[in-house]
């Protein structure tokens, strides 16, 4: 049996950018704005800053994404998986071991940093939720699930390229199951009616599930496309295991995400 997760269908995500606050130089005369952080670490806000930092970074404003993430890296789980992954795409794109190396070492960190966020299930939890139902998540705690998962999937990535043993290849190989669990708990959630009530049974922020829900199907996406463009010999490796990617059944879902 596949373990490939199935594609969802489209929402549209809407982005708040209030986070960021920019004030003109004025007094050299100069247009040029200056961006100043208000160090907030509200959910919503530092998904806004997140995405305002891959956008400075896709604009080739490398050095400035790479600052504003890495200011509340060490306390935010959103900046935490900003650095790491603005990092891991400039490791990517030059194959440097030392770029490697400094990626590797920010998704550790990282990673850490969004474990403190996730919620922890006792054994009755976990009864209760073969059931079907699901204890009351915090905002917090229900998007730390989905950074966790997509921060190990660039470790995983990262594993693989940085020493081809066989060693590294079976320590990523037990990065994309845990990346896989992760994500199905993400799909879980999305999907369970008593995730998106509050301690008070009324509604969350309807924002909140919109970009959890963006970010659900932009990871799955990416996490089959992965498995797809994996080398030959390795993909056998982890069908072996129960895995597989489908390149062309799998670009329509990233896609949806974006």
């Amino acid at each position: 049996m596949s373990m490939s997760l199935n594609a969802m269908p489209v929402t549209e995500i809407g982005v708040n950018d209030s986070s960021v606050i920019v004030k003109t130089n004025e007094m050299n005369g100069s247009d040029n704005e200056q961006p100043e952080y208000d160090n907030s670490t509200e959910l919503l806000d530092v998904i806004a800053e997140t995405r305002r930092s891959m956008d400075l970074f896709l604009s080739n404003k490398f050095r400035e994404a790479e600052k504003r993430m890495a200011v509340l890296a060490d306390r935010s789980m959103y900046h935490a998986l900003g650095n790491a992954s603005l990092l891991f795409i400039k490791a990517m794109m030059t194959c440097d071991r030392a770029d490697m190396e400094r990626a590797m070492e920010a998704a550790r960190s990282g990673s850490v940093v969004i474990d403190r966020f996730r919620a922890r299930y006792s054994i009755a939890d976990s009864i209760y939720r073969i059931g079907g139902m699901q204890k009351p998540l915090t905002d917090e705690q229900i998007h730390a699930e989905l950074c966790y998962a997509e921060i190990l999937m660039s470790r995983a990535i990262l594993t693989f390229f940085y020493d081809e043993s066989l060693t590294s290849f079976i320590k990523g190989a037990f990065k994309i199951r845990s990346c896989y669990q992760s994500f199905k708990e993400c799909y879980r959630i999305l999907n369970c009616a008593t995730s998106w009530l509050n301690n008070a049974d009324a509604a969350r922020n309807t924002e909140v599930r919109r970009q959890f829900e963006c970010g659900v199907r932009m990871g799955i996406g990416a996490f089959n496309l992965m498995l797809s463009a994996l080398p030959t010999k390795l993909l056998r490796l982890m069908e072996v295991v129960g895995f597989s990617g489908n390149k062309a059944a799998e670009n329509p879902t990233a896609k949806k995400g974006g």
